[in-house]
C-alpha cells in the first residue's frame, strides 16, 4: 500500500486528476483569489525592500550602478551579482509559497471529504501564514542554497573564471554545458522530490523544522512512492508541453502565420489545463500520498469489490 508500483502510481494520477476536475470551479476561484492577495503581499514586500534603497543617500545611484552591471556579466563581480540576486529574491519567496500552501489546505479538505470551497483557501492562508512562509523559505534555500555554496566554493578554489567555464561556456568550454545542465536537472528532481511532503506536513500541523525532517524522512524511506508520484507529474507536464515544441519545428521552413495559429490555440488550452487541473491535482496527489504514508498500517483499509485500493479516510477511496 505504501510502496509504489506502476498501477499504484497510475491510480495516484487518476484519483488526483479526477478530484481536481470535480472541484475545478473552487480551485479556479481560489487561485484567482490567492493570486491577487499574493500580488499585494509581494508589492508590500517590495516596498519594504526597495523604498529604503531609493530614499537613502546615494541609494538610487548605487542601485542603478548595480543593476547596470548585469549588462557586463563577466568574471569580475559575477559572484557578487549572483549572491545579490539570491538575497533579493529570498523575501519574495514567502508570499508565493503561502499561496501554494493554502491550496494544499484545500487539497487536504478534498482528500478527507471529497469536497472544498473557494473560501477555504483563505482560511488556510490566514491560519498557516507564518508556517507556510517559513516552509517556502526553507524550500527555496534547500533547492538553491547548495547551488550557491557550490558556486562560491568553486570560485574560492579556482577563481572567478570558473563562472565562464561553467555557465557561459565560451570557446572550447561549450562541452561542459550539457554536463552542467544534466547535473542541474538531477539536483532539481532530487531536492524537490525530498521536499514534496513539506507543505502537506505543515498543513497537518507540524512546525517548519519538523515538517522538513518528516518530508526528507518520507522521501528516503518511501523513495519509490514519493519520487514516483513526483516524476509522474513531471512527465505528465512534459507530455502536455511537448506538442508545443513539435508544432514549432515547422516554423523553420513553413509559413509562419499558418503555424502560429494552431500553436497559440494549443498553447492556451495546455496552459489552462496545467494551471487549473494539473497543478491542483499535484497538491491533491501529494496530500493523499502524505496521508497514506503517515497513517499507521491498521488505519489503511482495503475496500473489497472495488478496483481502487486506498485508505478509507481518503475521499472514501
Amino acid at each position: 500500500m505504501k510502496n509504489a508500483s506502476f498501477q499504484t502510481l497510475l491510480d495516484d494520477l487518476k484519483i488526483s486528476i479526477r478530484f481536481a476536475l470535480r472541484n475545478v470551479i473552487s480551485y479556479v476561484l481560489a487561485i484567482i483569489g490567492v493570486f491577487l492577495v499574493t500580488i499585494i503581499l509581494i508589492a508590500i514586500v517590495a516596498a519594504f525592500v526597495f523604498v529604503p534603497i531609493f530614499i537613502s543617500p546615494g541609494g538610487l545611484e548605487a542601485f542603478t550602478a548595480w543593476a547596470e552591471s548585469f549588462n557586463e556579466w563577466s568574471t569580475t563581480g559575477g559572484v557578487t551579482i549572483a549572491t545579490g540576486i539570491f538575497l533579493i529574491v529570498l523575501p519574495f519567496v514567502a508570499p508565493f509559497f503561502v499561496a501554494i500552501g493554502a491550496l494544499f489546505g484545500m487539497a487536504r479538505e478534498i482528500v478527507e471529504s471529497e469536497g472544498t470551497s473557494a473560501e477555504g483557501v483563505f482560511t488556510w492562508y490566514k491560519k498557516k501564514f507564518v508556517s507556510l512562509a517559513g516552509g517556502g523559505i526553507v524550500l527555496f534555500l534547500f533547492i538553491l542554497g547548495p547551488v550557491m555554496i557550490v558556486i562560491l566554493g568553486l570560485v574560492a578554489l579556482f577563481g572567478e573564471q570558473v563562472l565562464n567555464v561553467a555557465f557561459i561556456g565560451a570557446g572550447s568550454t561549450t562541452t561542459m554545458n550539457p554536463l552542467i545542465f544534466a547535473l542541474g536537472v538531477i539536483w532539481f528532481v532530487i531536492s524537490t522530490g525530498l521536499m514534496t511532503m513539506l507543505l502537506p506536513a505543515i498543513i497537518d500541523g507540524y512546525s517548519v523544522i519538523e515538517a522538513t525532517k518528516k518530508s526528507i524522512r518520507m522521501g528516503i524511506q518511501y523513495f519509490d512512492r514519493v519520487f514516483g508520484i513526483w516524476i509522474s507529474y513531471i512527465l505528465l507536464i512534459l507530455v502536455l508541453v511537448a506538442p508545443l515544441f513539435i508544432m514549432a519545428l515547422p516554423m523553420v521552413w513553413g509559413p509562419l502565420e499558418l503555424i502560429l495559429i494552431p500553436l497559440g490555440i494549443y498553447g492556451v488550452i495546455a496552459g489552462l489545463f496545467i494551471a487549473i487541473v494539473v497543478l491542483p491535482a499535484i497538491s491533491i496527489g501529494f496530500t493523499r500520498v502524505y496521508m497514506i504514508l503517515s497513517a499507521d498500517d491498521e488505519d489503511l483499509v482495503i475496500e473489497q469489490g472495488d478496483e481502487e485500493v486506498g485508505p478509507g479516510f481518503v475521499g472514501g477511496l
